[in-house]
């Protein structure tokens, strides 16, 4: 055992090539990193269709996508940023947006689940 480690450490000091890694450890070094998943954010109002933002919270966790749920009520400025960017009435939230990008409430939100733009939106490729 100490002749192994004695014969790494004079090659690490003569510059020589370490000796093979064992083949797990080159096959682990080998694959990519997983990236993050994008943040999501279910902007609300905590009034207003109680209903889709149950169904769009059980929809995320299910698919266990974490999120953040944002309440906007009184905040008069992000409500105007969620109209404008999402193209939608104040009546129309809850609001999903997944890395900064609208995808929209409840009914869009299934439909890029099962089309898979949801996951790959997410955890990409």
């Amino acid at each position: 055992m100490f002749g192994r480690i004695r014969s790494k450490l004079n090659d690490i000091v003569r510059g020589a090539a370490p000796s093979a890694a064992p083949p797990l450890v080159r096959a682990a070094a080998a694959s990519p990193k997983p990236r993050e998943p994008a943040p999501v954010v279910v902007y609300f109002e905590k009034d207003r269709n109680q209903r889709l933002i149950e169904r769009v919270r059980e929809l995320l966790t299910a698919k266990q996508i974490s999120f953040q749920a944002l309440d906007v009520s009184g905040d008069a400025a992000t409500l105007a940023f969620i109209v404008r960017e999402a193209h939608c009435e104040d009546d129309d939230l809850p609001i999903v947006f997944v890395a900064g990008t609208p995808i929209g409430g409840f009914n869009e939100l299934v439909d890029w689940d099962v089309s898979g733009r949801l996951r790959k939106a997410v955890y990409g490729e």
